[in-house]
């Protein structure tokens, strides 16, 4: 059988438990493009809109929506229907004004929040120089934005208009919240950190006020001391 390349669609039954859609309204759903994030964790913003946000009745609607320039992801205007939206996304809907941030609800699947602040934490997964010995960094949403020596991996920035802001250091007694993973969506503080062998992923401890659990530290975000 010849290989038909990569399919624009995916199978519900198939489809990534982060999107948390319904199964059985039609066969397929549309699949997010590469890039910003996973397909794991990610949904296409034609599906954000009319599945998760409900302000479109249909694929059609979403879509021309979208291709008038009235949806905005972290501020730009976004006109593939494919578009990746994932966690920590703030999308704006030009004719009423109102943001909505992509939050992660129990066991890591997709939820839908009223923004109001205008600003948000964002977790930094990479650093390097960039030209003219800049340093930039690489954050969770895909994004990369000029840093300074002061930030570093698993720290997390706050953004606003697409501007690093004041910086929240990976550290004991950080608040900090559960992204991915068993306990995802999960508040607490940071009581310890493990840090990693060449055999051994680096986890971190958690103090829930109910209990204390440990997960990696690729699954926590700090967002306050």
């Amino acid at each position: 059988m010849s290989n038909k390349g990569n399919s624009r669609h995916v199978n519900r039954f198939a489809a990534s438990k982060y999107m948390r859609i319904g199964r059985k309204l039609s066969m397929y759903v549309t699949k997010p493009s590469a890039g910003r994030h996973t397909l794991e964790n990610s949904i296409a913003i034609v599906t954000l809109l009319k599945e998760k946000m409900n302000v479109a009745d249909d694929s059609r609607e979403a879509g021309i929506l979208i291709k008038s320039g009235n949806v905005l992801v972290n501020g730009k205007e976004v006109k593939d229907r494919k578009y990746p939206v994932g966690f920590g996304d703030v999308v704006t809907l030009k004719p009423t004004g109102e943001s909505y941030t992509i939050d992660v609800a129990k066991h890591g699947a997709i939820r839908v929040e009223e923004e109001k602040s205008g600003k948000r934490y964002v977790k930094v997964i990479g650093k390097y120089m960039g030209r003219n010995n800049k340093i930039m960094i690489r954050l969770y949403d895909g994004s990369v934005l000029p840093g300074n020596g002061e930030v570093h991996v698993n720290d997390s920035v706050t953004v606003k208009d697409n501007s690093v802001g004041s910086v929240v250091k990976f550290s004991n007694g950080a608040k900090c919240y559960v992204i991915k993973g068993a306990h995802a969506s999960e508040r607490g503080t940071i009581k310890g950190i493990n840090h990693g062998t060449a055999t051994r992923a680096a986890t971190v401890e958690v103090d829930s006020g109910k209990g204390t659990f440990q997960t990696l530290v690729n699954n926590v975000m700090v967002v306050g001391e």
